[in-house]
């Protein structure tokens, strides 16, 4: 069972300003955060009822920080947001992940 700490935490800092952004996916009801459910990876985040992040993948990551930054957010001080807020507009900014190449050593 997943406990209410279970979370994952994707920080952004912009080189030459003080201060970050973490983006902070807390578990919960619906969520699958990190390791802590079926098919869930560490670093990866999502719903029970659809839909999941990479964020390990730097698309997924270009995507929160457009969104963080569209919703008002600055790097002028250390902040914390709930991630999940931006799940579905994240989710829906990125291309399809290319299929992984065949297995198959013969080829």
């Amino acid at each position: 069972m997943v406990g209410p700490s279970c979370r994952e935490v994707l920080t952004f800092a912009r080189e030459g300003t003080r201060g970050m952004i973490r983006v902070v996916f807390g578990s919960g009801p619906d969520r699958v955060v990190g390791g802590g459910g079926w098919g869930a990876h560490e670093g990866g985040v999502g719903r029970i009822s659809g839909g999941c992040l990479d964020l390990h993948r730097p698309a997924t990551v270009r995507a929160l920080i457009d969104e963080v930054l569209a919703d008002g957010q600055h790097f002028g001080h250390a902040t914390h947001v709930d991630g999940w807020q931006f799940f579905d507009a994240a989710l829906a900014r990125l291309p399809p992940e290319p299929p992984e190449a065949s297995r198959d050593p013969s080829g």
